[in-house]
């Protein structure tokens, strides 16, 4: 939240924050920095995100995970990359917050995002994107039957309706706590979500 309020330049925006029912004092500290904070009553990224989404007023929609944080650059290089009519979605650069034992893991998937992108199969993180509001709202935001991959599903789902791009002045750092007690374990765990989303395509709630 601190991050989003440093933003360059865009003095305009809103910041919403859904609380998915934490015990900690995480609404309270949302309390000072956010213009709207929303309690949801279930826990899901994908109906906490679709119920941000519905308060909100701009034209331009921008996802950031509690346990991500926005380079100051952030959202102005989201509203520069909306500034092409044709672009519904968009994304950039993931980093870790910690300092980890692959750090070239992110570099990796960044460039496969770019690979993905360029071919128009995205898959973009959920952690950090942002879309066009009038686009999110006709294909009906993020599919709330999804546990995992709803970030991918709405990746590919507005890819048909407009452009997504990948643009490196979208930079963001997330958490890699899930992944520093056994990388490995996590990171398979990660793979096997998105193969079932591809094989089964929906997980049950």
């Amino acid at each position: 939240m601190i991050s989003l309020k440093k933003q360059k330049g865009c003095e305009d925006s809103e910041i919403i924050v859904v609380d998915g029912g934490s015990t900690d004092a995480t609404v309270k500290i949302a309390e000072k920095y956010a213009d709207k904070v929303v309690i949801s009553p279930k826990r899901s990224p994908s109906i906490q995100r679709n119920l941000g989404a519905k308060m909100a007023t701009g034209d331009v929609l921008a996802f950031l995970d509690a346990d991500t944080v926005a380079a100051e650059s952030w959202l102005k290089g989201i509203l520069e990359a909306f500034q092409d009519q044709s672009v519904v979605c968009a994304t950039g650069s993931l980093f870790s917050l910690e300092k980890i034992k692959r750090p070239y893991l992110y570099d990796l998937t960044n460039t496969l995002q770019r690979i993905l992108v360029k071919i128009n199969y995205p898959l973009f993180w959920g952690a950090s994107c942002a879309f066009r509001a009038n686009a999110f709202q006709r294909i009906k935001g993020f599919d709330e039957r999804l546990l995992t991959s709803e970030d991918h599903d709405i990746s590919l789902r507005i890819r048909k309706i407009g452009k997504v791009v990948f643009d490196e002045k979208i930079q963001a750092f997330t958490s890699h706590r899930k992944f520093l007690q056994n990388e490995r374990k996590a990171f398979l765990s990660y793979a096997k979500d998105i193969l079932e989303y591809f094989f089964v395509r929906t997980l049950k709630a």
